[in-house]
């Protein structure tokens, strides 16, 4: 095991920059996940991690060891690629103990660390066949076993679900989370889909153009997110935006079509700005500080609604706790919480503290 520390991270392609001096530590142990849009230099971090891209300029650390001019067979890691990466000529045994007959391992040496590994993630009976005789869960367990083998001080995966189906997904989530709990290795985790990130990971790195936008555990991110586009990436359904106004000393935020909102805890607030909604937190009713939305679309999913509103000319999401039949074009009445409605400033986006 070892922690990871990116210090002032670049990287260019010919005269693009990908990574704009990026910073961040990953502690020992952790199960770091970076996300963000695709293009975003998640990837491209994880591969100047392996070593396969040169970086411009900056520092990568692995424990106390600066690793930039370390070749990649030696910076005792381990990777996990979107595509399995499985020779197929080769038997899962074969595939798994590839890496260890590379370091000429003794042959008993790697047919008990093959079958040990095969046990934990449970292809021990798959151990003869060959890639193309797997299903996509087997070979993506195949991929993992091949780097869990080497007992490397990181691991390293890049979109490693992203080709299985939904349900396969969900349960490949759970093991893998369950893999780093009883490995307690230093895991780096790219993906796109935040939802991953925020199931799986201690800690989040989201990014945006080559930029680190926020670093933190994920119920921190979606409470407190540092700015709107943080805000709007973590959480599904998304939180929506909608631009109000209002004056020191008032009690209420106006939104572009005339409604009103109760304005959170916030003297200094004065003039216009974003305020951000969660789907969860707005709830039908007509009491208190309500206000009027036309309901644009409805997805039943049995113990839930999803509704596509539209409030002030934008469109929101409104999830429902319950089952809620409405007509398309309909006009409901919600209420919302105003300790749970977030600001943001209009012109730099950041969140304010309310």
């Amino acid at each position: 095991m070892a922690t990871v520390e990116i210090k002032e991270l670049h990287k260019s392609f010919g005269d693009v920059e990908i990574l704009h001096g990026i910073s961040f530590t990953i502690p020992d142990g952790a199960f770091v996940a970076l996300v963000g849009p695709s293009g975003c230099g998640k990837s491209t971090i994880l591969r100047l991690i392996a070593g396969l891209e040169e970086i411009t300029s900056g520092e990568i650390y692995i424990g106390d060891n600066i690793i930039n001019d370390v070749e990649p067979k030696n910076r005792n890691i381990a990777m996990v690629f979107q595509n399995y990466a499985l020779y197929p000529h080769l038997t899962v045994a074969q595939n798994m103990g590839f890496s260890l007959k590379l370091l000429k391992k003794s042959k008993a040496e790697i047919e008990r660390a093959v079958q040990h590994t095969a046990e934990i993630l449970g292809v021990n009976k798959l151990l003869h066949r060959l890639p193309k005789q797997l299903s996509g869960g087997q070979r993506q367990r195949v991929a993992m076993g091949r780097a869990i083998v080497r007992k490397p001080q990181v691991f390293l995966f890049d979109e490693p679900l992203s080709n299985l189906d939904a349900k396969l997904r969900v349960q490949m989530r759970a093991e893998l989370k369950a893999l780093h709990r009883r490995l307690a290795t230093t895991t780096v985790y790219v993906t796109h889909d935040q939802i991953e990130a925020m199931t799986m990971a201690d800690i989040v790195v989201v990014m945006r153009d080559g930029n680190v936008e926020q670093v933190g555990r994920p119920l921190e991110l979606y409470d407190k997110p540092v700015n709107q586009f943080v805000a709007g990436f973590i959480g599904s359904p998304a939180m929506g935006f909608l631009p109000a106004t209002t004056k020191v000393g008032s009690s209420e935020m106006v939104l572009s079509d005339g409604q009103v909102l109760s304005k959170p805890t916030c003297a200094a607030l004065d003039g216009g700005y974003i305020i951000g909604l969660r789907p969860e937190h707005i709830q039908l009713g007509g009491n208190g500080a309500s206000f009027k939305a036309t309901i644009e679309a409805s997805e039943q999913t049995g113990s839930e609604t999803l509704l596509l509103a539209r409030l002030a000319d934008q469109e929101i999401t409104i999830l429902l706790r319950e089952r809620f039949d409405t007509p398309i074009g309909d006009v409901q009445t919600f209420v919302i919480d105003p300790t749970a409605v977030q600001v943001f400033d209009s012109q730099t986006g950041a969140r304010l503290e309310t």
